[in-house]
Order: C-alpha cells, then sequence, then structure tokens
C-alpha cells in the first residue's frame, strides 16, 4: 500500500534511539489504526457521505490523512451541494462497504477550503475505524396481538403514528397509513421517535430513516425503516435486555 509504505518509511529513514522507541511503537500502532483510510486513499475508492443536518447524501474520495493535525481531507462532494449549504461545526456520515462489511464513522467539519477552484472538506479524524458487519443486532419480529404503537415527528415537524413490525437493538420497521413517500428520503432526520414497553421503559429518541417503500395490500401504508440516533444508554441495555429474551422465546413472533 503506497501511502501507508510512505508514511513509515518518512518516519524510519534513520535508525531509532532509545528514547526515540517509544514513539515510534506509538506512531506505528496509530498508523494500523487508521490503515483502512490510507487504503481508500491508495486506492482512490469512492465514499459515502451524509450530512446529518440535511440528510443528503454524497459520494467523495480520501484526499490526505493527517494524523499530526488528526483531520481527515475529502474531496468535493458530488452532486455538488448549493453554495455555503455547509459551515464548520457541520456533522458528516462516513460510510464505505466492502465484501459485505461496513466501515462508518461521524466527524465534525472543521474547515472548507478551495484548491484549485476545487472545494476540500476537512473533518475530524475518528478516534477509530474499522470494517464489520453490516448488521450486528437481530432483529425480532412482534406480535400482531399485541402491537407496539411509535409516535414519529416527520421531518415537516407534523406528528405520525405508526406500528412497529420489527425491532432490533439499533432500529425497527414501521407501518404508518397512507402514502407518505412525499416526506421521506434515505438518511432523512425524523426528530423524534417515541414508544413504550411500561411505564419504567419508555424510549425518547430522534430516528435516521434508512429505506422505505409504499404498499397498497392489504391496504395503503407505507413502511420505513429507521436507525435510532441519540439513544441513551440506559434504554440501549434496555433494549438489549428485550431483545434477547424475544429472541429466545418461542412466541417471539
Amino acid at each position: 500500500m503506497a501511502i501507508l509504505q510512505a508514511v513509515l518509511q518518512k518516519f524510519s529513514r534513520k535508525p531509532a534511539t532509545p528514547t526515540e522507541t517509544p514513539a515510534l511503537n506509538d506512531l506505528s500502532s496509530t498508523i494500523k489504526r487508521y490503515a483502512p483510510l490510507f487504503a481508500l486513499q491508495d486506492k482512490r475508492q469512492l465514499i459515502e457521505v451524509i450530512s446529518e443536518r440535511t440528510g443528503d447524501t454524497f459520494q467523495s474520495m480520501i484526499l490526505a490523512v493527517d494524523l499530526a493535525n488528526r483531520t481527515l481531507e475529502l474531496d468535493e462532494l458530488f452532486p455538488q451541494p448549493a453554495d455555503f449549504i455547509y459551515q464548520p461545526g457541520d456533522r458528516f456520515t462516513v460510510r464505505h462497504h466492502q465484501h459485505g462489511q461496513l466501515l462508518t464513522f461521524t466527524s465534525t467539519l472543521e474547515s472548507l477550503t478551495l484548491s484549485l477552484g476545487t472545494p476540500v472538506y476537512t473533518l475530524t479524524l475518528p478516534e477509530q475505524v474499522g470494517y464489520r458487519q453490516r448488521r450486528t443486532s437481530t432483529r425480532i419480529s412482534l406480535s400482531r396481538q399485541h402491537p407496539l404503537t411509535v409516535r414519529l415527528q416527520s421531518p415537516r415537524r407534523t406528528p405520525w403514528y405508526a406500528t412497529a413490525n420489527n425491532l432490533s437493538i439499533g432500529g425497527m420497521r414501521l407501518v404508518v397509513g397512507g402514502n407518505i413517500l412525499d416526506q421521506l428520503s434515505r438518511n432523512v432526520l425524523l426528530p423524534r421517535c417515541e414508544f413504550s414497553f411500561h411505564s419504567d421503559f419508555k424510549v425518547q429518541c430522534q430516528a435516521r430513516v434508512k429505506a422505505f417503500r409504499f404498499l397498497r395490500r392489504p391496504y395503503r401504508h407505507t413502511e420505513i425503516s429507521v436507525e435510532f440516533k441519540d439513544l441513551a444508554p440506559q434504554h440501549q441495555l434496555q433494549l438489549k435486555q428485550l431483545v434477547e429474551s424475544l429472541e429466545s422465546s418461542p412466541q417471539a413472533a
């Protein structure tokens, strides 16, 4: 991997003294930690970039991984967003799929500059990066005899009432009556997602739309798959325990 080798060679051109050895070991460890990013840069792989604020999805490439300043430089976004729509402080999720695995992290935009007339997006370097299986949590089908009602807030801040078809630690699939496709887009943020199992287990968080479709049978409705966002650690633990108990139960479906 040319770029990674160049970084290593830059710091190993002369024999290390005993006092330099720990620092070089730390540097080597850091370089290995960010090896997936160096590989994407070296191969000029397209990555997916999603704005948390607008929900818009773009493609880009990694231009530089700056370990000293702990920043990541991205090439211009495609399709090109409107001028000045993004500012320092905006947060972006970066994703890359490879052999059924997913690399994903969220970073803050530090600066937006022009290089030869082309925008360069400088993001903070995440603490950790790595590929993992795309789905890391089990989805449990919910009983129709005991439906789970979910209260949502649409992107237009209007209330929606939905029924959950299935549930996992990370998200759920919902059914909303009627055709609401005109208010949905991939990765759009739903400001509120609320549901409860009992008085001591009430969940309130945001949700990000990952997929959706409109169906006419057995009645007109819209299915929405959402990913939980800003879920409290206590609720994450409760959901994990609930999903595990339902998974082991013969009546889970």
